[in-house]
């Protein structure tokens, strides 16, 4: 906004680019726009509407951030590859240095739209009917699939992508991501909700160098002893089990009643099942969760554990839609949402960078928030210091009368 007056040992905007090797992709003035796009995101609770970004930028026409997210001749592929890269980088080195696994985490989530009416000329691209788990029905929008790399506790995006069921399956999206991963240098592990745990996904997860660990649906079958035939599933053979065949642990300061199966699932051999109950529900409707790993070498305990770090994306979600405008945005053409989430992405990473050594989004937030503010008060200081007139302060800060 005010790129003079930034403190120069801050991560400004400028520097980020250059680490991300954006101006070897952008012109000086779409990095002007992009920049734009971002510091207004930052400067207040952003719910994605265009005429919010040119009301928070000076010299910027809404018009012009349009064209920007529309027509502008740059490649958002190319940006997200570069953010990719940054990312990877910043994960396996945290990895080489702490002998810590590395976590490639997915899961989707629906950003609701209002159905247009049959009269609707200009209706947003790609939206359609999807269920959803919170409201338990169809809502109209769309299915948005991200993943997230996490090691020792620092968690970044890696993808943002618009599910077009017509195209391409969540499976096969899901599986083509994964084979974009490099190779853990120690252990690798994929995470996911029991949507994603398949033959399919299990499989990718290996090729790529990682095992998997996930939730299960209970209608699963399994071939324990007595069902080596038919098989069973796992919600009927947990209820033929007695308490004392549980074990008590506890995860994350909660207790669970947990049994751990190894042995055959349908279509995969040789895995281990966690089955649980809270404590206080042992065996009651609807209590029973079940846990998947490809390797048998882990104790159950380590599954539960490791599978938890997979609710970072819930925080990823919960603060993109707050505060980066992913429930919100009003673009409409597929191209112009698609450059909208990747910078979304990217500006989710530039705060979490900016909280320095805490990764934390709030904190780097609320910390870029505070500079931008302290830079639109040195501005005018140093404009009205420097003689400028009142009138071309208040038009450059878009309040003249």
């Amino acid at each position: 906004m005010f790129q003079n007056t930034i403190i120069s040992d801050e991560l400004s905007l400028n520097k980020f680019f250059k680490q991300l090797n954006f101006d070897l992709y952008l012109t000086k003035p779409q990095l002007s726009h992009l920049e734009s796009i971002m510091e207004a995101m930052i400067s207040k609770g952003f719910n994605g509407k265009v005429s919010d970004i040119a009301e928070l930028a000076p010299a910027r026409h809404r018009t012009s951030i349009t064209r920007f997210l529309s027509n502008s001749s740059w490649d958002e592929k190319l940006l997200e590859r570069s953010l990719k890269s940054y990312i990877v980088e910043l994960i396996w080195t945290r990895s080489r240095e702490t002998k810590q696994p590395i976590y490639f985490i997915i899961d989707d989530t629906i950003s609701e739209k209002t159905k247009p009416s049959s009269k609707a000329i200009n209706t947003i691209e790609k939206c359609s009917f999807h269920n959803s788990h919170l409201k338990g029905k169809n809502v109209y929008g769309h299915q948005i699939l991200v993943s997230l790399l996490s090691c020792d506790g620092l968690v970044l995006p890696y993808s943002i992508d618009i599910y077009d069921k017509e195209a391409m399956s969540k499976i096969k999206l899901t599986q083509n991501l994964i084979a974009t991963l490099p190779r853990p240098e120690n252990k690798g592990f994929v995470l996911c909700d029991s949507w994603y745990s398949c033959k399919d996904i299990f499989n990718s997860s290996e090729k790529a160098g990682y095992s998997f660990i996930g939730a299960l649906k209970t209608n699963r079958v399994i071939f324990p002893e007595g069902h080596e035939r038919l098989g069973i599933k796992l919600h009927q053979f947990a209820t033929s089990l007695n308490i004392e065949d549980f074990d008590l642990v506890t995860v994350k300061d909660t207790q669970y009643y947990i049994y751990n199966y190894v042995g055959d699932l349908k279509d995969r051999n040789n895995v281990s099942i966690i089955l649980s109950y809270p404590k206080d529900a042992f065996q009651k409707d609807k209590a029973l969760k079940a846990f998947i790993s490809l390797d048998t070498t882990l104790n159950p305990l380590d599954i539960l554990t490791q599978y938890t770090d997979r609710w970072a994306i819930e925080p990823f979600f919960r603060d993109c839609k707050t505060y980066l405008g992913l429930d919100g945005y009003q673009v409409r053409s597929e191209k112009s949402i698609n450059r909208y989430l990747i910078i979304m992405l990217v500006n989710y990473t530039y705060c979490k960078m900016y909280s320095k050594d805490s990764y934390h989004f709030n904190t780097g937030y609320k910390a870029a928030k505070k500079k931008l503010e302290k830079s639109k008060v040195i501005y005018i200081y140093e404009a009205a210091a420097s003689g400028t007139p009142i009138e071309e302060i208040f038009e450059s800060l878009k309040i003249a009368c």
